[in-house]
């Protein structure tokens, strides 16, 4: 039996009434997730969960969204990978798929699923608060196409399988995932169009009707399926096949995937990962290094003159991160089917290595990482409310849209740490070290800013700094005060 439509309470000017309202939005553009939780927050809603990993669905639909938004620039596969669990977990919730205005095709393999809308990009946050506030106050489900009828088979052939009927596939994950891969087929160059070529996303492999995955490569080579039936799979898992070094035809052997290096599970993961999901270093002259090694050295020195100790956390002795990281590796290259999401929820990591991994989305709420060595790695979207850094190495780390409120990174060095559209509010950053950190579009209402230095930050606003807490030792870039209210 389908749950009934949650209606949300009018007000009497005939609004939503937001403060009541959570918001599911599930995004692979930074940007997008960053506009709808800055537009949705000024209406005071409840809740905005976001997220860029399809398998969050299940736990985020156990908080009761209201509406979804499920934008399937980036990855149409991981898309309708997340639509599919939270028609699994409410089949009448709200839905709008969001698109670039000319790859409304994309959104073909929803319509089964049931959508009620279609939210095109570049988008305003007027234009979208709009149209989430329609479909709250009278959702209309968009009517799936009819199937297209198929020639009759030839008599000596054996009867075409019967279609699955919606309601079947709702229940069997794997005859949905069938039937949404033979719609995407139906619609072939619609969406092949615009793969890597096209607009930069990745476009969408089909299934075999083994339930393997299967493509070709930039020659035109074939490629045999690189995982397990049933794993969703991204173009980086697909191996080119490679010319025999004795001349010949290729079969499926030479398509196999190569073996890894004996380096280790994790390393081996690393090697394969999508280029999306590796660390983003800089390169960097030898200057640019000795200068940075300069820092963190004096950085380190002031660290002592303070007379400040490092410590090693409790939960570190037994802590195996190679473990942890592959596990988190495998849960974010198949989007879930595989691995486990790193959680270090109210663990004591003080002083641990987590220098270089690859942690995105990963869980470290309540955690004390104080002294913690985080230098370049991948943290975007990761969880670190009410978290302690104090003191942390996070130079040259990524920490786009991570959540960040009420985090002590007081002492911490940031140097060269990407902050883009992260969430500090009400977090401390005393004496933290930011010189090259990119703070645009980053979220500082509350932020304890006293005694930072932040005069050599990238991308920090005067709108930023004035719901920011400031002191008259509080450093910032040329053009930015403090706030006058605070003087």
């Amino acid at each position: 039996m389908l749950p009934l439509m949650r209606h949300p309470t009018q007000l009497h000017s005939g609004g939503i009434d937001w403060p009541r309202i959570r918001i599911l939005v599930f995004s692979q553009d930074d940007a997008f997730r960053f506009l709808t939780r800055q537009t949705f927050r000024k209406l005071n809603v409840r809740e905005v969960l976001s997220t860029s990993v399809p398998a969050d669905a299940t736990p985020m639909m156990g908080q009761g969204p209201d509406i979804a938004l499920v934008d399937v620039d980036g990855d149409v596969q991981a898309a309708l990978a997340f639509l599919q669990r939270v028609r699994a977990a409410d089949a009448a919730m709200p839905v709008l798929m969001v698109a670039k205005a000319d790859d409304r095709a994309l959104i073909a393999g929803a319509l089964p699923l049931g959508i009620e809308g279609f939210v095109p990009k570049p988008v305003s946050g007027h234009e979208l608060s709009h149209r989430v506030g329609d479909s709250l106050a009278q959702p209309r489900r968009i009517a799936a196409p009819k199937p297209v009828a198929k020639p009759a088979a030839p008599a000596a052939a054996s009867p075409a399988p019967a279609p699955v009927p919606a309601s079947a596939a709702m229940a069997d994950g794997g005859a949905l995932r069938a039937e949404l891969a033979e719609l995407t087929a139906r619609l072939g160059n619609s969406i092949d169009g615009h793969g890597k070529d096209g607009h930069g996303g990745h476009g969408p492999l089909r299934r075999s009707p083994g339930g393997g995955t299967y493509g070709s490569a930039a020659d035109g080579t074939a490629v045999a399926p690189a995982a397990d039936a049933g794993a969703w799979l991204g173009d980086d898992d697909l191996v080119p096949a490679k010319p025999r070094t004795g001349g010949g035809t290729l079969d499926a052997a030479d398509a196999a995937p190569a073996a890894p290096a004996a380096t280790g599970k994790l390393e081996a993961l690393m090697a394969a990962l999508p280029d999306k999901l590796k660390p983003r270093r800089k390169r960097k002259d030898s200057a640019e290094q000795a200068e940075e090694e300069a820092e963190r050295a004096r950085w380190q020195a002031e660290l002592a003159e303070a007379g400040h100790r490092q410590r090693q956390g409790e939960d570190v002795a037994g802590l195996d991160v190679d473990a942890i990281v592959a596990g988190h590796l495998a849960w974010l290259t198949t989007q879930g089917a595989e691995g486990k999401r790193a959680e270090f929820r109210k663990m004591d990591l003080a002083g641990a290595d987590l220098a270089g991994t690859v942690l995105a989305n990963a869980g470290f709420r309540d955690a004390d990482l104080s002294d913690a060595r985080l230098a370049e790695a991948r943290l975007d979207g990761a969880d670190f409310r009410h978290a302690c850094l104090g003191a942390a190495d996070l130079g040259g780390a990524n920490l786009g849209v991570a959540q960040l409120r009420h985090c002590d990174l007081r002492l911490a060095n940031l140097q060269g740490a990407s902050l883009r559209g992260a969430d500090l509010s009400g977090a401390r950053l005393g004496g933290a070290k930011m010189a090259g950190a990119d703070l645009k579009g980053a979220t500082l209402v509350g932020s304890d800013l006293a005694g930072a230095d932040l005069s050599r930050v990238d991308g920090l606003t005067q709108g930023q700094v004035d719901k920011a807490v400031c002191n008259p030792k509080t450093k910032l870039p040329p053009g930015v005060f403090r706030p006058r209210k605070q003087e």
